[in-house]
């Protein structure tokens, strides 16, 4: 059974982490470019947010016994496996997962224009999977 104290923790931080990101979508490419400081919140934030996604994925995983996870994004292989996510969102969460492995080893790297994307595109898959969680697990 999962806790749901557990995954409302999560959800407040991922929440937290979005709201610090969105206060700088209105930012243009060039003004984006140009602030390292803005740069280091946003990719900073989007680790963490991914995180909370995968926390939040695994304990759903873990406490309701659907499988053994290996790797981050297993987790999500397996709610799509058992019908939790379709195979679009389990592809995004996924793909988010190995975004969030570049942010973290390979930050010398990092391309700022694709951070500028994610936050300008992307965000709105954060809010389909708070949604999906608190319709499905709260």
């Amino acid at each position: 059974m999962v806790k749901i104290e557990v995954l409302q923790n999560r959800l407040e931080q991922l929440d937290v982490s979005i709201k610090k990101i969105r206060r700088y979508v209105n930012l243009s490419l060039e003004e984006f470019l140009e602030d390292d400081i803005v740069q280091d919140v946003v990719e900073y934030n989007l680790f963490i947010a991914i995180n909370m996604m995968i926390d939040i994925a695994v304990h759903i995983v873990v406490d309701n016994n659907l499988g053994k996870i290996n790797t981050m994004g297993e987790a999500f292989e397996i709610l799509y496996k058992e019908k939790y996510i379709s195979k679009d969102e389990m592809l995004t969460y996924k793909n988010m997962v190995a975004f969030r492995n570049i942010l973290s080893h390979e930050y010398v790297k990092i391309d700022k224009k694709m951070v500028y994307a994610i936050m300008q595109k992307n965000l709105i898959d954060f809010d389909k999977f708070i949604l999906f969680i608190n319709d499905n697990f709260i």
